[in-house]
């Protein structure tokens, strides 16, 4: 997001504030103390009270730690985003709110088990739009856009991408299940939203297979390529209109990377893999219908931290929520069982 992006932005957060990242989406429906504190807050906020065209209430606040409401905002501009941040600091400073404190503290050492595979492979995925030959879009965020995601992979796993044995020329194929599961999930044209999951029957190919470059001593290096190729209709009706959207929408990628498995701890201590092709088409909330392509995207593997913030679930993984809506399988939405046993 540019506006947490601008120097001026960043001071005032980190100094004034204490800021917290949470899913928005996750805390508007959870029914704890989590997600009655945050309802607390944003219904006082930016879009209190909201049904029409979405219920949501994304967006960035400034509270007390009491739960008492200061000031709010949804923007991607940092001069919006710095004069709520002052806003808030001000009212703040008053002695003032526009509201009491929450009615449900949230305690400091609430359990929380999202499913987290400790000892797993834990990758940072990071997608963003690659050079055009010819670009016609806007010179604004569009160009300059890119989104972050987490995939999870277990520890169990995590060995099959290893040849055995591990020697330099050995190969060996990632089970479909763990292939399908970063196609269907992580390859998806996140950049400017949220795109839907992509159904089993998007997927024409997914390949990725693991070559042993070199061993030294316990680092065995790893040469990691492959292909997917996704496509499908994406249909939706627009809640402001009621109309039916569809949008041949796909990706074509070539995968290529390098990874580092230490045979002593039974882990990878280095994972680097690039997906590159084309993507084109558009889905309900990824704001892409004014850029259908197709055109280059990129989406990036590395492995993740060891952070609080690193154990977020990926963003189609919802462990406060079922993986159905209305009777029907969401197409956004999906289950733990669901994520791991991908076919």
């Amino acid at each position: 997001m540019q506006a947490f992006s601008d120097p001026r932005v960043i001071a005032l957060a980190s100094t004034e504030f204490i800021p917290v990242a949470e899913n928005s989406s996750a805390l508007e429906r959870q029914q704890d103390d989590k997600g009655e504190f945050f309802r607390h807050i944003a219904e006082q906020g930016h879009y209190g009270g909201r049904t029409y065209p979405t219920t949501t209430r994304q967006g960035s606040y400034t509270f007390t730690a009491e739960g008492q409401f200061l000031a709010s905002v949804n923007t991607r501009d940092a001069t919006g985003m710095e004069g709520m941040l002052r806003t808030g600091l001000d009212r703040w400073k008053a002695g003032y709110s526009l509201g009491g404190p929450a009615p449900t503290q949230v305690a400091p050492d609430m359990p929380e088990d999202n499913g987290y595979p400790v000892g797993g492979l834990i990758l940072e995925v990071a997608a963003r739009d690659l050079p055009r030959d010819v670009d016609t879009r806007p010179d604004d965020w569009r160009t300059v856009a890119w989104n972050l995601d987490y995939a999870w992979i277990t520890r169990e796993e995590a060995r099959t991408f290893v040849p055995d044995p591990a020697t330099p020329g050995s190969e060996r194929a990632v089970p479909a299940a763990i292939v399908h599961r970063l196609a269907r999930f992580h390859l998806r044209d996140f950049v400017r939203g949220e795109p839907f999951a992509w159904p089993d029957q998007a997927i024409r190919a997914a390949e990725l297979k693991t070559r042993v470059l070199a061993v030294d001593g316990h680092a065995a290096r790893l040469a990691l390529s492959g292909h997917v190729h996704l496509e499908y209709d994406a249909k939706w009706i627009r809640p402001e209109d009621r109309e039916e959207r569809v949008h041949p929408t796909g990706y074509d990628c070539t995968l290529r990377g390098e990874a580092t498995w230490d045979t002593a701890q039974g882990a990878f201590t280095a994972f680097e893999l690039v997906a590159a092709g084309a993507r084109w088409g558009s889905n309900q909330y990824n704001n892409r219908e004014d850029d259908l392509g197709p055109a280059p995207m990129g989406v990036a593997f590395i492995l993740a931290g060891d952070g609080p913030s690193d154990r977020t679930p990926p963003h189609c993984l919802r462990t406060w929520r079922q993986a159905t809506e209305q009777g029907r399988p969401s197409r956004v939405v999906v289950s733990q069982d669901d994520y791991f046993s991908v076919e």
